[in-house]
């Protein structure tokens, strides 16, 4: 079995958790090649909870997690305490919600919107809460602030704050032994500890072209217990449009974003008429439909037909058409497209047709 026919698999499982993952783990090769490949995707957790092999690495990954959580649940109440209202938002809402208790490899951070007139607030809370503006030298194994510069361009270049950290260490022997062998962000091995990095970003938008406003107004109240969160249809299109061209763009190759956002699509709560709304107010076209229809392949039956051909039809640009990109994640050549040689066959698809644009078997 393939490294891309594993993957497939176990997304497909993110669908449906209570359903036996229908995957043989004395299949697998014994070189280990198809758990590295997993590794190398953020995808190795889902195959130790779908097979219910909860192996070492794991059992530090959600360590790792349980901090970070407890550090996100610890912002979101004290900045409520001081009247600023709190979005969480992708996987610091997701995997408690669709994966509770665990993490899905180890998470750089947390995310978190809020009303840009509330900024200097927030500031003030997430100082008081030992958070700083700072990055962890492993040469030195020690915190350091951010220059002032820094600070300064990415606030000015972005639409988020320049991420918020502090350390906490673990002392479990176990999670000690990863860290020596792992050493990179969020977990490090410093004179013979691990510290976990807790980085929270905080938001004031989503995306240079979008209002926030829009997700304030359809936020509904957050799967941790506290504070708000977006709408299942605004994680949906705001997780693959954002994704598609972080693989693009920038060289992703995490499925991550897949195992977290496909249960939200399968939860049977998304309103797709949002999904469709939004995508022709953005343009967003292809930079949607592509990851939309390869979710539909996964979970079949529950993305309604108008909604993928709306979204497929939602701009005439193709500038940023940059095509499925499934053969950078999932690891395979891409054949020659002969059938572009033949637009009357049975394998060519037209921008009216998108249903018709792959089949996974």
């Amino acid at each position: 079995m393939s490294n891309a026919e594993v993957a497939i698999r176990l997304l497909r499982w993110c669908a449906d958790r209570a359903q036996p993952l229908g995957l043989d783990l004395a299949d697998l090769p014994a070189d280990d090649s198809v758990r590295s490949f997993l590794r190398s995707r953020n995808m190795d957790s889902v195959l130790a909870l779908g097979s219910g092999v909860v192996d070492a690495r794991q059992a530090v990954y959600d360590a790792v997690w349980d901090c970070q959580l407890t550090a996100l649940l610890e912002v979101i109440e004290a900045l409520a305490s001081s009247d600023v209202r709190t979005l969480t938002f992708k996987g610091g809402e997701l995997l408690p919600r669709y994966f509770p208790g665990h993490s899905i490899g180890f998470t750089g951070d947390t995310d978190v919107l809020v009303r840009r007139d509330q900024i200097e607030t927030v500031k003030s809370v997430m100082y008081g809460l030992g958070f700083r503006h700072a990055f962890f030298d492993t040469d030195q194994g020690v915190m350091k602030d951010r220059d002032l510069r820094d600070v300064a361009d990415i606030e000015l270049r972005h639409y988020e704050l320049a991420p918020f950290v502090k350390t906490v260490e673990l002392t479990d022997p176990v999670v000690v032994e990863v860290a020596e062998m792992y050493n990179a962000h969020p977990l490090h091995h410093v004179s013979g500890r691990a510290v976990a990095v807790i980085a929270v970003d905080v938001h004031h938008n989503v995306a240079s072209d979008a209002d926030p406003s829009m997700l304030f107004d359809r936020a509904v109240p957050s799967s941790l217990g506290v504070g708000e969160t977006l709408s299942p249809a605004d994680h949906v299109w705001l997780n693959l449009s954002r994704y598609y061209n972080e693989v693009a763009l920038h060289g992703g190759c995490s499925l991550r974003p897949f195992v977290y956002t496909i249960p939200e699509v399968a939860a049977g709560t998304v309103d797709w008429g949002v999904v469709e709304q939004v995508a022709r107010d953005l343009a967003l076209g292809p930079t949607l439909s592509y990851f939309l229809r390869f979710c539909d392949q996964l979970a079949p039956g529950r993305i309604p037909v108008p909604t993928l051909q709306s979204v497929h039809q939602s701009t005439s640009s193709r500038v940023r058409d940059w095509g499925w990109q499934l053969a950078k994640l999932f690891d395979f050549q891409e054949r020659f497209p002969s059938y572009a040689f033949d637009p009357s066959g049975d394998n060519w698809t037209s921008r009216s047709d998108p249903r018709r644009a792959m089949t996974l078997r």
